[in-house]
């Protein structure tokens, strides 16, 4: 507004002149077109999330198999222990942003009588790698996507926790039992609202490379989880389109 308003303001001034008997300056002609230049090159940022926090936010890091983290690579803001509901008494850590927003949503799960447990969180390098080989050799050496390559896992993030219920406490994790029981109806439709992504949807699994989690849950911030949700979107998928939302934006900027 304020260069449209200095566009005019000059536009004016220049009519105005040769009434007056003075001489057309071309230089305030100069300034006029290099207002309007400006005016014609500045984009605006349309798209939903904010430009701020895609550029800034890790939480909204995309780990996957064409995405690997740093083999030394281990969160510095970790909590030493969540404390929440949990399978046992090991310890369970995650970063300390994504386990306060872990308690909220249990307590609000628990408003409404459901009781979720914490089963896993952070995960180094050297455990996931220890997992995926032991996998590897259970299944002929076939990678069934179920166990992350190492370096691919949300584990090691600390930005991802795996949630389930009283009942699956020791055994072992299946969508029937939990995807379709009412802690993971609850979870499925109200994770979102806390910050949290089902990571890995049944209907996405062309795209993420892995099977179907329904007790994968993954912190990515209220803004992008509800967003995602609305959309219908995978991590990838929002990946893809908030860089290419960048991309064109600051492509029209320069």
């Amino acid at each position: 507004m304020k260069n449209k308003l200095l566009a005019v303001t000059l536009l004016l001034t220049l009519l105005a002149a040769p009434c007056l008997g003075e001489a057309l300056d071309l230089s305030a002609l100069g300034e006029i077109e290099e207002v309007q230049m400006i005016e014609e090159t500045t984009a605006e940022w349309t798209y939903p999330i904010p430009y701020e926090l895609l550029k800034s936010s890790d939480y909204i890091t995309l780990v996957n198999r064409d995405n690997l983290l740093a083999e030394d690579y281990v969160p510095a803001d970790m909590v030493e222990d969540l404390d929440c509901r949990k399978v046992s008494y090991d310890k369970i850590q995650l970063r300390e942003t994504v386990a306060e927003a872990l308690y909220v949503l249990f307590d609000a799960a628990q408003e409404d009588g459901i009781y979720l447990y914490a089963h896993s969180g952070y995960r180094s390098y050297r455990t996931q790698k220890t997992q995926y080989y032991n996998r590897l050799e259970s299944h002929n050496g076939v990678d069934d996507g179920v166990v992350q390559y190492p370096g691919a896992s949300e584990h090691q993030s600390g930005m991802a926790i795996d949630v389930i219920n009283k009942s699956g406490i020791g055994k072992k994790f299946t969508n029937d039992a939990f995807g379709n029981s009412k802690e993971g109806k609850w979870l499925a439709e109200n994770c979102w609202d806390y910050g949290f992504i089902i990571r890995y949807p049944e209907d996405k699994q062309d795209i993420t490379k892995i099977s179907y989690e329904s007790w994968h849950l993954r912190y990515v911030g209220v803004q992008v989880a509800q967003y995602m949700r609305d959309h219908h979107l995978c991590l990838e998928e929002f990946t893809q389109e908030w860089k290419e939302a960048v991309a064109e934006f600051e492509g029209t900027e320069g």
